[in-house]
């Protein structure tokens, strides 16, 4: 999702390129999102020195919002603790005035999305071997990402929450890198959750993500599953025709064997897939070294000989030719550009001290989606958040105060299909388009009822310790026939394996637009 542009950050936009921003001169804009723009830029310096990178400049309409700021701040303390061949790296934090932005490792290339998309129009699909070999890579940076600790040698527990084809990016000249770490969790991030979101892409979702159960790092590993999947298959694995289907689907439906679709697809990647794809996490691999282990195994078996880094730079090469040519020319006209400098401010970040501004009202922008298994026939609805329990309010070490816990929270109901429907909260009817109605903020569960005509009736609970936004699928009722009084009653549908959802889901965290690269 993405918010409507101020015509201020549309104009700051147009002025940015082919100026200077501290202490870098600025190019074209390599891409957009709701949150920020990201540019080529290049530091130079005495002896023809220079650096290439991509400043990701957060919209000037998003500078006093607090609560974003404090999560850009957390994605940028979270980059530098990172320091792998296959991760993104993350050169500084900046400011100058009210612009901030982030100098993160120029990447030369195209995310793996574009890559299968690519490989699709030409009716081809990515050789098994590169499959495994691009997973294995990806596999590693999330092994050494999911190991991170603090300064103290403490477990950050960091999740990336969002692998995916757009978030894997592959460089023209064979390197992976795992980029994005807007939507991480980790302990002690500074960002508080403020209202009940679910994070990430659904069609690459472990189901204990999705149902708001506990979960921990072996989520990224089945999103990295469902992507290689889409790589070596050629089509994405949970697919539905909106998000209520793609839930269905991830919920009630059996991963499909790549070789049903591929007679001769490699037995040994299936099966390292399948593990991936586990619907228990129990069942999946322990961590990302396992895995690493078992894709690097398959590569040393099929191709022993052969440089697969090459191979995927010769891949890239050839399917992207025009666009190397126009980046590369790109690059050219940024160091023949010799426009004055700003002085601009740096910010160390691994302090990260910057205070935001007051915070004004937000503009919404919330998006929530929450799933259960409930009524006679199965209706999903998806309990977004994870337990919030109420905190004293605090300042961080980055000078970032931590908002202050209401005592009473909005719940919102949003029905699909959009039908007539009656909503109550509670035992009390909330009204509107969405259905909303606030209540006392506590830890015992509320109870949500919706019905409507020709729909089967749902109930579900949520806790109402934050602000929750929930999407009710309603299913139709089944034709009435007469039977015999022998016949025995349609079966309910049950989720695939793995956990259902608890009487207290816990702290999701906000959603964060994923910005291109």
């Amino acid at each position: 999702m993405q918010l409507a542009e101020s015509p201020s950050d549309f104009n700051a936009r147009r002025r940015l390129a082919g100026t200077r921003l501290g202490r870098y001169q600025v190019g074209p804009r390599l891409g957009a999102g709701g949150t920020a723009s990201v540019y080529l830029a290049r530091l130079s310096g005495p002896h023809n020195f220079e650096r290439l990178v991509a400043l990701k400049v957060v919209h000037d309409h998003l500078s006093e919002e607090r609560e974003f700021i404090a999560q850009f701040l957390d994605e940028a303390n979270l980059l530098v603790r990172l320091n792998h061949p296959n991760i993104v790296r993350v050169h500084e934090l900046g400011r100058e005035g009210h612009t901030l932005f982030l100098a993160i490792e120029y990447l030369d290339g195209q995310p793996l999305s574009k890559l299968i998309q690519r490989l699709a129009h030409a009716g081809k699909r990515m050789p098994p071997e590169l499959v495994a070999w691009i997973g294995a890579r990806v596999a590693d940076g999330l092994h050494h990402a999911h190991g991170l600790t603090d300064d103290h040698g403490n477990p950050l527990a960091l999740v990336h929450r969002d692998i995916s084809p757009q978030n894997i990016f592959i460089s023209y000249d064979g390197g992976v890198k795992i980029i994005d770490f807007g939507i991480a969790r980790a302990a002690g991030r500074l960002a508080q959750t403020t209202l009940g979101k679910i994070k990430g892409k659904f069609s690459y979702m472990a189901p204990e993500q999705v149902l708001g159960s506990d979960f921990d790092h072996r989520v990224d590993l089945f999103a990295l599953g469902a992507t290689l999947y889409e790589a070596a298959v050629g089509t994405r694995l949970f697919a539905g025709k909106d998000e209520t289907d793609t839930l269905h689907k991830l919920l009630f439906e059996e991963v499909p064997d790549p070789r049903a679709n591929i007679p001769d697809f490699p037995a040994t990647l299936a099966e390292s897939l399948r593990k991936a794809l586990a619907g228990k996490p129990e069942e999946r691999y322990a961590d990302g070294g396992h895995f690493r282990d078992d894709l690097d195994r398959y590569v040393k078996r099929t191709a022993p000989d052969v440089d697969l880094r090459e191979r995927v730079a010769t891949l890239m090469k050839r399917l992207f030719d025009q666009e190397r040519l126009q980046q590369a020319a790109a690059i050219d006209e940024l160091r023949h550009n010799t426009t004055g400098t700003h002085s601009g401010e740096m910010v160390s970040v691994a302090s990260a001290a910057l205070a935001p501004a007051p915070r004004r009202p937000s503009k919404a922008w919330l998006v929530a989606i929450s799933a259960a298994v409930v009524g006679v026939v199965a209706v999903i609805a998806v309990v977004l958040g994870r337990d919030g329990r109420a905190a004293a309010p605090a300042t961080s070490a980055s000078g970032v105060e931590a908002p202050t816990v209401p005592t009473a929270v909005a719940i919102e109901v949003v029905v699909q299909p959009p039908v007539d429907a009656l909503v109550e909260i509670d035992g009390q009817r909330a009204n509107g388009r969405p259905a909303r109605r606030t209540i006392a903020r506590g830890q015992d569960a509320v109870t949500i009822r919706v019905s409507a005509p020709g729909k089967i009736p749902a109930e579900l609970s949520v806790v109402p310790d934050k602000d929750r936004s929930v999407v009710v699928p309603l299913s139709d009722e089944p034709v009435k026939v007469s039977a015999p009084p022998s016949a025995e009653s349609p079966k309910r549908q049950t989720p695939r394996p793995g956990p259902r959802p608890g009487p207290k889901p816990k702290n999701p965290g906000d959603l964060i637009t994923n910005y291109p690269f």
